[in-house]
């Protein structure tokens, strides 16, 4: 890291600010303080800085609105925001109005706090680096709007592909997801639930659609690394495992992470596998990475898939309630599952509970569906194959596979099709 770094730290008890100047002694650091939000912003109006640390807790103007209205004044700093564990939805405001690039429990591990710092003004330099300066910037604009124009007449041809490929990557997704599933002994609904209660979250956390399309991808295929346990290791709760066979089932995540090397598009979501269970203290497996350095996808899902099992009878001998295993979990709070997700996913099983959806689709026989019905539901055959994808067209074609598979079987087809509202 060369040249020097301005950072300024704000909070509003002096021995903290006195303590943080500590942590950043030395010619590389320049360092200036506030003891409020409103002095910070003074100082923001006077000139920029490369790293904004503020404490969430500070009267009249809290950590996440300071953090919010210094975006104006100084658009490419970095934001860290420290936060204590009764914080969480300051935080989660912080992260969404404020542009937080950080978050960090109070009492801080100096060695984590400058870390965590280096690293973000090593983000901004490689930001910055790769910023066209003005010139370069109207004259990429210009191309693209020439570009633009050439493309204009192919784009709807484009759109079709997009959605089409999109589909079926899916689609083929989800197959991948059903043959695990065939294998591994868990029920339809803890898989269906570890998959919508992630993407849940990641919704909640605000983040890109991206990120919670591999989010997705990755609780679809957590179970990959165990298709090649043995029987007696795949039906025994976690509890009864022996020594030797703990150490088999942790190498799962590795090996899910493996199989997935050759594809590609599925990189990040190999990545969010592998560190599925590493412990937010640095004692987990495989890498002993620590809080905001283990993948926040794999923080989310190690917390959904542990309460899944819990209340499945996955992980001790006894299933336990949705209360239970979160009270089972919160003992585990800051020492395998991040504190702040673990609150926002406490609150999300307690709405669950109070409010069961009821679903807008109708179940019939696969005699009285009509060709352009919307499948609402993934569609299973008795034995636990994937036939049909929810939100796919039923047309002609389909609807005669089905058919035929029902009376090769001898078991009666149903499928929940979208029932429309009166207007459509």
């Amino acid at each position: 890291m060369d040249g020097v770094s301005k950072i300024l730290f704000v909070d509003d008890e002096p021995q903290m600010l006195t303590a943080l100047q500590r942590v950043f002694r030395g010619k590389q650091f320049d360092v200036k303080t506030a003891n409020s939000g409103a002095d910070a912003l003074a100082l923001l109006r006077e000139e920029p800085f490369d790293i904004i640390i503020s404490d969430m807790r500070m009267p009249e103007m809290d950590g996440a609105t300071f953090l919010a209205s210094s975006i104006e004044l100084s658009p490419l700093s970095r934001r860290i925001l420290l936060t204590g564990y009764s914080d969480q939805e300051s935080t989660i405001r912080a992260i969404n109005d404020g542009q937080v690039h950080q978050y960090m429990s109070k009492p801080w591990d100096n060695a984590t706090l400058r870390e965590t710092v280096e690293a973000e003004i090593s983000e901004k330099l490689r930001i910055e680096a790769e910023t066209p300066n003005q010139e370069e910037h109207l004259a990429l604009q210009e191309q693209v709007a020439n570009v633009s124009k050439e493309l204009a007449s192919a784009s709807s041809f484009v759109d079709m592909a997009k959605e089409e490929l999109l589909s079926q990557y899916n689609t083929t997704i989800k197959v991948i997801s059903n043959l695990i599933h065939m294998r591994v002994p868990t029920p339809h609904d803890m898989n269906k639930n570890v998959v919508s209660h992630t993407v849940a979250l990641a919704k909640l956390i605000k983040l890109d659609k991206k990120i919670i399309t591999e989010i997705r991808n990755a609780a679809r295929l957590y179970q990959l690394g165990k298709l090649n346990f043995p029987e007696s290791l795949l039906n025994k709760p976690l509890q009864n495992l022996s020594k030797a066979e703990l150490e088999q089932y942790h190498q799962h995540p590795l090996q899910g992470a493996d199989l997935l090397t050759p594809l590609n598009s599925l990189d990040f979501a190999a990545k969010l596998i592998r560190h599925q269970n590493e412990n937010y203290n640095g004692s987990g497996l495989p890498d002993k990475l620590t809080s905001n350095k283990i993948p926040l996808g794999s923080r989310i899902l190690r917390i959904v898939i542990d309460f899944q099992q819990l209340i499945h009878g996955f992980y001790l001998k006894d299933s336990l309630s949705s209360m239970d295993a979160l009270d089972f979990l919160d003992k585990s709070s800051g020492v395998k599952y991040d504190p702040e997700i673990l609150k926002l996913y406490r609150k999300l099983i307690i709405e669950l509970d109070k409010n069961q959806a009821t679903p807008q689709d109708k179940l019939v026989h696969i005699d009285e569906v009509e060709v352009g019905a919307q499948v609402n539901r993934d569609l299973y055959s008795h034995n636990g194959i994937l036939l049909i994808a929810k939100g796919m067209i039923l047309n002609e074609a389909l609807i005669q596979k089905l058919t035929l598979i029902e009376k090769r079987s001898n078991n009666i087809l149903n499928i929940f099709i979208k029932e429309l509202a009166p207007e459509e």
